[in-house]
C-alpha cells in the first residue's frame, strides 16, 4: 500500500506506512463520511470531534452527539468525554483524526478545541487498565456455561470490530458472557477501552481470546 502523506497531520514524521497508514485511512474515511451529520438521537449537528468519538465508542453506524452518547452508555458526560479524549490521544491513528478535526474547525492541529471536546480533566486518568482477573475467575470463565456465546471476529479491527461487537452484545441477555476471538493486534487496547467506555466488562483477556460480560 502507498504511504500516506499529510504534513499538517503528521508534523513529527511527515508520513506513515503499512498497518498504521491503513488504520489512519479508515479513521479519516469514516470522519469524511460523517462530517456535518446530525445526531441520530436528537438531530443536533455533530462537531468533527464528536464524529471521531463515534469510532472508538462503536457508533460509526449511528453517530451520536456527546450528550446523547453519554445517555446511551449511561455514563456522566464529562467523565465520558475525558476518558474518550485520553484514549484517542493514546492511539496514533485516532490522534491523526483529532488533529484533522481541529484543522476542519479552524483551530491549529494541536490546539484545544472550542467545541464540546475541550481539555481532559481529572477523569482522563480513568483510562488505566483494570487489574487482571484472578486465577479462580479465569478458570470459571473458561469452563463455565456462561461463556457459551462465541464469536470469532478474525482480523476485524478498530471501528469495524467495535461496531459488530456492539450489535452482538445488544442482542444478548444482560449479564451474559461472550467469548470473543479477535486477532488484530490493536484489540489488546481497543477492547478493554471500549468496554470501559460503554459499561461492559472484560472478565479475562488472553489475546486473541477475550471474555466479555454484557452490562446489566
Amino acid at each position: 500500500m502507498a504511504s500516506v502523506a499529510a504534513p499538517d497531520l503528521f508534523p513529527s514524521r511527515g508520513m506513515l506506512e503499512g498497518d498504521v497508514a491503513e488504520r489512519v485511512k479508515r479513521v479519516l474515511e469514516t470522519m469524511f463520511r460523517l462530517e456535518g451529520c446530525a445526531c441520530a438521537s436528537c438531530e443536533a449537528r455533530l462537531c468533527n470531534h464528536e464524529t471521531l468519538a463515534c469510532i472508538p465508542s462503536g457508533f460509526a453506524d449511528r453517530p451520536l452527539c456527546l450528550p446523547c452518547l453519554a445517555a446511551e452508555v449511561r455514563r456522566p458526560q464529562e467523565g465520558l468525554r475525558d476518558e474518550l479524549v485520553a484514549y484517542v490521544l493514546s492511539k496514533e491513528c485516532l490522534t491523526v483524526g483529532w488533529r484533522w478535526a481541529n484543522l476542519r474547525e479552524g483551530e491549529a492541529a494541536d490546539a484545544t478545541p472550542r467545541c464540546r471536546w475541550s481539555v481532559p480533566g481529572e477523569g482522563a486518568g480513568s483510562a488505566r487498565e483494570r487489574s487482571p482477573a484472578s486465577p479462580g475467575l479465569a478458570a470459571a470463565v473458561r469452563e463455565g456455561p456462561s461463556s457459551a456465546e462465541e464469536w470469532d471476529a478474525g482480523d476485524l479491527a478498530c471501528g469495524d470490530l467495535l461496531l459488530e461487537l456492539r450489535f452482538r452484545l445488544d442482542a444478548m441477555a444482560p449479564g451474559s458472557v461472550l467469548r470473543l476471538t479477535a486477532r488484530d493486534a490493536g484489540a489488546r487496547e481497543d477492547l478493554p477501552a471500549w468496554c470501559r467506555l460503554t459499561g461492559h466488562s472484560v472478565l479475562l483477556a488472553e489475546h486473541p481470546a477475550y471474555w466479555i460480560r454484557r452490562k446489566e
